[in-house]
């Protein structure tokens, strides 16, 4: 199309070739200065006519063509941004929504580090085992266990590293598998957390015990004490101050747990139960 330079059409924006069109079309495609390029498509006066005996074709533009031309350009390039925007709006909330059906997002893992941060100051990853109790519960949502959680904590099945400290990605991990149970979907590995877990035999991770196995010992260390209290009272010749069931032991009885029998079962196969505080109906034995 050659038409006279005015308004929107120069030397570097204009229809006379292939290239300059596109760049011309793209322009506008975002609305701006459609309006001097129409100014200057239509003109019919201040041009030259078109000369046939010399092969002229003129500079003259036409209202009806350079109306239907633009108008119908600019909808149809309108329609296809608009739905492009429409598109992307649909495909963010579709993703947010499926995230948040899945139960556990980006944010929530988020929650969980700042959170840490505040119980880990230094970085080194690592929280004693005196403070998961505090830290459970002040996380936030689904993540979140309230206290009183000192069974919720035994039945998890946390590793216990050197020294009594609790790895970080140990305990997101626990918290994810339980999440994920409570939901009635139990998982056995979390991908996501693949990738940050330390690898085997990397210093500085050294598991020695667990949650589960921890309450085990004290729960030990209790019948020894009991049956060594017994055994005193026995040699002195006095009546024994503890009772001879260790279940009737409010000490023991807080503490205990039992194995091989119905009850939460554990990522190493082990399967528990802890008594409450009033006194068990059926009798087990302790297998520690």
């Amino acid at each position: 199309m050659h038409v006279k330079d005015k308004s929107g059409l120069d030397d570097v924006y204009n229809f006379k070739t292939f290239g300059q069109s596109m760049i011309l079309l793209f322009q506008m495609s975002t609305s701006a200065g459609w309006d001097g390029v129409l100014d200057g498509i239509i003109n019919e006066e201040d041009c030259q006519e078109p000369n046939n005996e010399i092969g002229y074709p003129g500079n003259c533009g036409s209202s009806t063509i350079g109306i239907a031309y633009l108008l119908s350009y600019l909808v149809i390039s309108f329609l296809i941004v608009i739905n492009m925007y429409i598109a992307v709006i649909l495909e963010n909330y579709s993703q947010a929504t499926e995230d948040v059906q899945e139960g556990l997002t980006d944010d929530d893992y988020d929650m969980y580090y700042e959170i840490w941060q505040q119980f880990d100051p230094k970085g080194t990853q690592y929280i004693r085992y005196d403070q998961l109790s505090d830290f459970l519960d002040v996380l936030e949502p689904p993540l979140q266990i309230h206290k009183p959680n000192k069974y919720k904590i035994v039945s998890m099945d946390i590793p216990i590293c050197k020294g009594d400290l609790m790895f970080c990605v140990d305990i997101l991990d626990a918290l994810t598998k339980d999440f994920f149970a409570r939901k009635g979907n139990p998982i056995e590995e979390t991908g996501e957390l693949g990738e940050v877990q330390t690898r085997p035999g990397e210093t500085g991770y050294e598991p020695v015990s667990s949650t589960l196995w921890r309450q085990r010992e004290e729960y030990c260390a209790r019948l020894i004490q009991n049956a060594w209290r017994k055994h005193k009272q026995q040699r002195l010749g006095g009546p024994s101050e503890e009772s001879d069931d260790p279940d009737t032991d409010p000490r023991v009885r807080q503490t205990a747990v039992l194995v091989e029998s119905d009850g939460f079962v554990t990522k190493n196969g082990h399967r528990v139960v802890i008594h409450s505080r009033s006194p068990s109906v059926t009798s087990r034995t302790a297998d520690v």
